[in-house]
């Protein structure tokens, strides 16, 4: 329920967040097997959320262990379909919290559901693929150790425009699915290298360099612009002054870190809703309930307008 709800509200977020996302699926993806979708990890966990608006099924998620310290947060993550991970920097100590993990993800795997794991293992603020970890490869081969013969692996890359600058463009490419082999006795080795070459190959069908991506913007055509301008003026002088306050204190808080975009976009999606409604109240107190109305929906279809126009 929560995920439902969490999921709907990214959505209508990412419409005023992002200039345009552009989703291609591979024709013969499927939905009904369980499934690994392997992909890049350039933004921290707003590619998370971008995968998860665009999927049609609901995603498991493999995320940093660390943000599972408080036994509030941690419930609220697993609330929304996320499953820590441990790696080494985090502590050698919780490393054997894993087991416990991948024992979740097979469990998953059996009912047909779909893990999203980032398959380069860290999180950067690049256009290139990393090399890849063996954690895909790992728990593929913990499905066959456990009958699960029909697992599917789908490559898949994410790209943007920009890190820093909004309305950003990003594109994600559910690359084409390949059901990995069952290794023989003693040739695990050999199964994780075939099993990462070939999830590399996939991983980098259609990914854009900055350069290529750049190109996907489509200027505005004045007919449109005409039609914006006023609204989008309205959207700037509404909704500059919420917006420039987090983007401030964001960049000060992440300064030197990958977490920039996500954590502004999750303090707007959080935020701003708030925000609106208590304006929208003290429209009511001190108007009457179509001028609250009126304020509640000419928030987010002008901050639209904006986004459209710029």
């Amino acid at each position: 329920m929560l995920y439902s709800i969490f999921k709907f509200g990214a959505f209508l977020a990412v419409k005023i967040y992002c200039k345009k996302t552009i989703v291609n699926f591979d024709k013969n993806t499927s939905f009904s097997n369980p499934k690994l979708i392997a992909c890049n990890h350039p933004n921290s966990f707003f590619d998370a959320i971008l995968i998860a608006v665009h999927y049609p099924k609901p995603i498991y998620f493999l995320a940093r262990g660390d943000a599972f310290n408080k036994p509030l947060v941690a419930k609220l993550l697993n609330a929304i379909n996320l499953i820590p991970i441990y790696r080494l920097s985090e502590g050698k100590e919780n490393l054997t919290k894993n087991d416990a993990t991948f024992k979740k993800c097979i469990e998953l795997l059996s009912k047909n559901k779909t893990i999203l794991i980032f398959s380069e293992g860290i999180c950067v603020n690049e256009w290139n693929l990393r090399p890849l970890k063996k954690g895909t490869a790992r728990l593929s081969l913990m499905a066959f150790e456990n009958q699960i013969a029909n697992l599917k692996i789908q490559p898949t890359n994410i790209n943007y425009s920009s890190f820093k600058k909004n309305p950003k463009v990003a594109e994600i490419n559910f690359n084409a699915e390949f059901i990995p082999t069952k290794p023989n006795s003693g040739e695990e080795a050999k199964f994780y290298n075939e099993f990462n070459q070939e999830l590399k190959d996939g991983m980098l069908s259609r990914m854009l360099d900055k350069e290529g991506i750049q190109k996907l913007k489509k200027s505005t055509s004045p007919s449109k612009k005409a039609i914006l301008f006023l609204p989008a003026c309205i959207g700037y002088l509404l909704n500059y002054g919420i917006y420039i306050f987090f983007k401030k204190k964001v960049t000060k808080k992440t300064k030197n870190t990958v977490f920039y975009d996500s954590v502004l976009f999750g303090l707007l999606l959080i935020c701003y809703p708030i925000i609106v409604t208590i304006i929208a109240i003290i429209v009511l107190l001190l108007f009457n309930f179509p001028a609250a109305l009126v304020t509640f929906l000419l928030f987010p279809i002008t901050a639209w307008c904006y986004k459209e126009l710029k």
